[in-house]
C-alpha cells in the first residue's frame, strides 16, 4: 500500500490564510488550485493536517520555509467532491520544498510518462514508464528500444548531417568517409559481385594449398582466426601497452551449444549455415570449391558445428572464472619462447615478424617481448584440438573463416537468410535499413574524426561546466560514504579514497580529440577512392586499424585514452586507467538539461555518474589501484567482509523471477552492474541533498504536470525514467542470457526496493513489493 505519513497536527489554518496562499496542493491526483474555488461557496476539510517546522521573521515578513500539508477530504456544501483519499502526502509541501518558486520548468516528456492510477510502491517501473511505453514502439529491425536509443537515433541525424556535408570538404578523410558511406548505400554494386569475391578468396586459399596454420594466419591477417589477438595497458604497469592473445568465442552464445532447451534453435543456426553454403555453390560455377551434392555441404557445417561446440564448452568454463576475486588468475604473462611451447601450433616468431608493424620491429626485441595470455588453459585446448582435428576438417574450418571474415561482401541473398534466423533467434523480423547500417558502420571508422566536429557543432559547453561541478559534489560524496562505511578498516579506507581523489573525468568528451596533429598522422596511412571496391576497401581499413592497434606497442600510455566517442549515448570508467567518460550522447534528453531541477538532473545524470565511480569498487574494479595497476589493496578481513556484501547482490537478483519469459535472473553475471547502480543512485542521492542545502530556496523550480511531487520524489522518478524501454520476449531471454545489465524493468525496481530512501520519499512498507526483505549495499 501507498501509506500516508506520519505528522503532527497543528491547527494554524488562519496562519495559511494570513501569509500564503494554498496553491498546489494535489487532491485525488490533480491540481486543486485557490484560484478554482467559488467565491461564494462553503468547503468542508476533514483529516486536514498541517505542519510548519521553521517560521522565519526577516525585514517585517513571515516566511515559511517548509509547509507540510495532507488532506483526507475536501468537500463543497452545496455538492460533494470525489470522497476518494489523497494520495498519501501533499509532496509539493514535504522536505526541501516551499512556497515561493519563481519558476516553472517544463519536462513534458516525464509529466505524460507518469501513470497516476499505478501505485507506485507496487510497481515503480510501470508508474513512471507506462505513459512512455504506450507512445513508443520496438523498430521492426530491432527486438529492444529504450530511452538511449531514442537519444542515439537523434544523434544518428547529428551524424548523418555531418556526412553529407563532408562530400563538398576538399579535405582527404572527408572524402574517404563520404566514399565509404555512398559505397556502403550502394546496393547495385555489392548485387553484381554477389558471391564472386569470396569464391575467388577460396580459391586463393586452395591454391595456395597452406601446409601450416601460421601461413594462413599471416594471410588473412588481420582478420580473427583460432585466436583473438590485441593490444591493451599491462595490467601490473599500465603505462605501458602488451600484446594480449585470448580465445575466440563461438558464434553463437555457448548456451545454444551445450543446453538442451536451444536444441531447436541450434538446428535452424544448422540450415541457416546449410543455405549460405547453398548460395555459395551456385556462385561456384566451374565447382572449383565446392562439389555436387548435400553431402559435401553437411560435412562442411557438421566441422563447424564441432569446433564452436568445443569454443562453447571453453567459454562456458570462461564465464564462471570471468568475476573471480583475483583476477591476475586469468592471466598470464610470458615470452616469446613460453608463448611458442604453451601454443605449439603456430610458429609466433614468424607470426609477428610478418604482422607488426615495421616501426615496432625496428625499435623492439620480439625475444625479450612480454605476452599476455588470457585464460590460458583455454588456450591450450583450443591448440591441442587443432593439432587433433584431421586435414579436411582443418580445411572446412579455414574455408569458414575466409566466408565469415567476408560475409559482409555477400549480397542481398544472404542479407535475408539472416534475417530468416534471427526471426528465431531474436524475434527481430525485418533487417536494419541500410541507412542505418551504413551510417554506423561509418562512423565506426571515423569516430576519430566525426568526434570533434560533433563536439564543436552539437555540444553545447556549458553542460561541461555545470556537470563538472556535479562531478565535484558526487566525488565528494562518495568519499563521505567511503569514510562512514562501518565495515572497513583505515588503511583499506585510505585506499579506496586515493581511488576517488586520483580519479579522471571527463565530461562529454576526451581532450584527446582537440589533438589535430595525431588524427591526420594517424590517417596519413589509409588511402582509398570511389574506384576501389567496397571488399577491397574493408581490407585496406582493416589492416589500417590493425597496424595503428600494434603501434601502440611503442605508446606510453597518460591516463588519457578515448573508450568510446563523444557522440554515444553512454558512459564508461577504465580500471587500467581509473577514468571515467560522461559523453555527450549521454547528456540530452532529459539525462540532463540545463533548465530542470537539481532533484532532475542528479536523478538523471546524476545517478551515471554515481554508477560509473562505483565501478571502481564493484567486483573487477576493486581490483585496481588509483592509477588503474591490478593491485590488492584490501586487508584480508576487509576484503573477506566485501565478498560477503557482493554476494548479497548476486543472491538477491538470482531470487528474482521474471514472469514475462518464465526465467529467473542472472545475479552472477550481472553482479557489477547491479553494484555500480547501487552505490550509484545512493551517492547521487546523497550529493543531490548537499546541493539543495546549497541552493537558494528563491531559486526553487516547480515541474510542469508533477508539482505533487517533492524533490525527493522527482530524483527517484527521474532515475527511473532513464531505463524506460520496451523489449520483446526474445529480447528479454537474450538479456538475461547474455548481457551484463539487469533487464530495465527489474534493473530500476529490484534496485529501488532495496533502497531505504525511496521507501522514505514514497512513504512504502512491507509487504509492498518495492520493499525488499533484505537490504544490500556495499557502502
Amino acid at each position: 500500500m501507498f501509506h500516508p505519513p506520519n505528522v503532527n497536527l497543528f491547527i494554524l489554518i488562519f496562519i495559511i490564510s494570513t501569509i500564503c496562499s494554498i496553491d498546489g496542493i494535489l487532491y485525488n491526483g490533480g491540481d486543486f488550485l485557490t484560484n478554482n474555488l467559488g467565491n461564494n461557496a462553503n468547503y468542508d476539510l476533514k483529516n486536514f493536517t498541517i505542519r510548519i517546522p521553521e517560521i522565519i521573521f526577516s525585514n517585517g515578513k513571515i516566511i515559511i520555509s517548509k509547509i507540510d500539508v495532507s488532506v483526507g477530504k475536501f468537500e463543497e456544501k452545496k455538492g460533494n467532491l470525489n470522497n476518494n483519499e489523497i494520495l498519501g502526502v501533499v509532496p509539493f509541501f514535504g522536505d526541501n520544498q516551499n512556497t515561493n518558486f519563481n519558476r516553472r520548468v517544463k519536462y513534458e516528456d516525464l509529466a505524460s510518462s507518469v501513470n497516476r492510477n499505478i501505485n507506485p510502491c507496487q510497481n515503480f517501473y510501470d508508474f513512471v514508464c507506462d505513459g512512455w511505453i504506450n507512445s513508443h514502439h520496438i523498430p521492426e529491425y530491432d527486438f529492444t528500444y529504450d530511452r538511449l536509443a531514442d537519444v542515439q537515433y537523434m544523434i544518428y541525424k547529428q551524424l548523418d548531417s555531418i556526412i553529407k556535408e563532408s562530400v563538398s570538404s576538399n579535405n582527404g578523410i572527408s572524402q574517404m568517409m563520404s566514399t565509404y558511406y555512398n559505397k556502403c548505400l550502394d546496393k547495385t554494386e555489392k548485387n553484381r559481385y554477389g558471391t564472386s569475391y569470396v569464391i575467388d578468396k577460396l580459391q586463393t586459399l586452395k591454391n595456395k594449398n597452406f601446409k601450416f596454420l601460421t601461413d594462413f594466419m599471416i594471410y588473412i591477417n588481420p582478420k580473427s582466426t583460432f585466436f583473438s589477438i590485441s593490444v591493451a595497458p599491462d595490467p601490473y604497469d599500465s603505462t605501458i601497452n602488451r600484446i594480449y592473445i585470448e580465445p575466440i568465442e563461438p558464434g553463437l552464445h555457448f548456451k545454444y551449444f551445450l543446453d538442451p532447451e536451444y536444441r531447436n534453435t541450434l538446428f535452424e543456426y544448422k540450415v541457416y549455415l546449410t543455405k549460405i553454403l547453398e548460395l555459395l555453390v551456385e556462385g561456384d560455377r566451374t565447382r572449383s570449391i565446392f562439389k555436387e551434392g548435400p553431402n559435401e555441404i553437411n560435412r562442411r557445417v557438421e566441422s563447424f558445428i564441432m569446433f564452436q561446440s568445443e569454443l562453447a564448452i571453453l567459454a562456458n568454463r570462461s564465464a564462471k572464472d570471468s568475476h573471480t576475486d583475483d583476477q591476475s588468475k586469468l592471466i598470464t604473462n610470458v615470452s616469446l619462447q613460453q608463448l611458442q611451447t604453451i601454443l605449439p601450433s603456430v610458429n609466433w616468431e614468424k607470426f609477428f615478424q610478418n604482422t607488426l608493424p615495421q616501426k615496432v620491429l625496428n625499435k623492439i626485441n620480439l625475444s625479450n617481448m612480454t605476452i599476455y595470455l588470457v585464460n590460458q588453459e583455454s588456450l591450450k585446448a583450443i591448440d591441442i584440438l587443432l593439432h587433433k582435428i584431421g586435414k579436411q576438417t582443418m580445411n572446412d574450418l579455414l574455408e569458414w573463416l575466409i566466408i565469415l571474415n567476408y560475409y559482409f561482401t555477400l549480397d542481398e541473398r544472404f542479407e535475408n537468410l539472416d534475417v530468416e534466423f534471427n526471426k528465431i533467434y531474436t524475434g527481430i523480423t525485418k533487417k536494419r535499413p541500410k541507412s542505418i547500417e551504413c551510417l554506423q558502420a561509418t562512423i565506426g571508422i571515423f569516430s576519430d574524426y566525426i568526434d570533434l566536429q560533433y563536439i564543436q557543432k552539437y555540444f553545447n559547453m556549458n553542460k561541461k561546466v555545470e556537470i563538472e561541478k556535479m562531478v565535484k559534489n558526487i566525488l565528494l560524496s562518495y568519499g563521505e560514504m567511503l569514510n562512514n562505511s562501518d565495515w572497513m578498516d583505515d588503511e583499506t579506507k585510505r585506499n579506496a579514497l586515493k581511488k576517488i581523489n586520483k580519479m579522471i573525468i571527463n565530461v562529454g568528451y576526451s581532450d584527446t580529440i582537440f589533438n589535430t596533429t595525431k588524427l591526420e598522422e594517424d590517417f596519413s596511412t589509409l588511402y582509398f577512392n570511389n574506384k576501389d571496391m567496397l571488399p577491397d576497401i574493408y581490407d585496406k581499413i582493416y589492416k589500417w586499424k590493425s597496424l595503428l592497434g600494434f603501434e601502440k606497442l611503442l605508446e606510453v600510455n597518460n591516463r588519457n585514452s578515448k573508450s568510446l566517442p563523444s557522440f554515444v549515448s553512454n558512459a564508461y570508467y577504465l580500471p587500467y586507467e581509473n577514468t571515467i567518460g560522461i559523453l555527450a550522447g549521454a547528456l540530452q534528453n532529459g539525462f540532463y538539461d540545463q533548465m530542470h531541477s537539481i532533484p532532475l538532473n542528479y536523478g538523471g545524470v546524476g545517478t551515471i555518474i554515481g554508477h560509473e565511480i562505483t565501478h571502481a569498487f564493484d567486483d573487477s574494479g576493486s581490483q585496481y589501484d588509483e592509477i588503474g595497476n591490478f593491485k590488492n589493496w584490501w586487508a584480508n578481513t576487509t576484503k573477506e567482509k566485501f565478498m560477503k556484501k557482493k554476494d548479497c547482490f548476486v543472491k538477491m537478483y538470482n531470487d528474482v523471477y521474471v514472469t514475462e519469459v518464465d526465467e529467473y535472473l542472472d545475479g552472477y553475471t550481472t553482479q557489477g552492474e547491479n553494484i555500480a547502480d547501487d552505490g550509484g543512485i545512493r551517492v547521487a542521492f546523497k550529493a543531490m541533498k548537499k546541493a539543495l542545502e546549497a541552493e537558494d530556496y528563491q531559486n526553487r523550480q516547480r515541474v510542469e504536470g508533477l508539482e505533487e511531487f517533492n524533490d525527493d520524489q522527482l530524483f527517484f522518478m527521474n532515475y527511473g525514467f532513464n531505463w524506460c524501454g520496451k523489449d520483446t520476449d526474445e529480447s528479454m531471454k537474450y538479456q538475461i542470457r547474455e548481457e551484463e545489465h539487469t533487464i530495465p524493468k527489474y534493473r530500476v525496481n529490484v534496485l529501488l526496493s532495496n533502497n531505504e530512501d525511496f521507501r522514505k520519499a514514497f512513504n512504502c512498507h512491507k509487504p509492498d513489493h518495492m520493499v525488499s526483505d533484505e537490504v544490500c549495499r556495499i557502502f
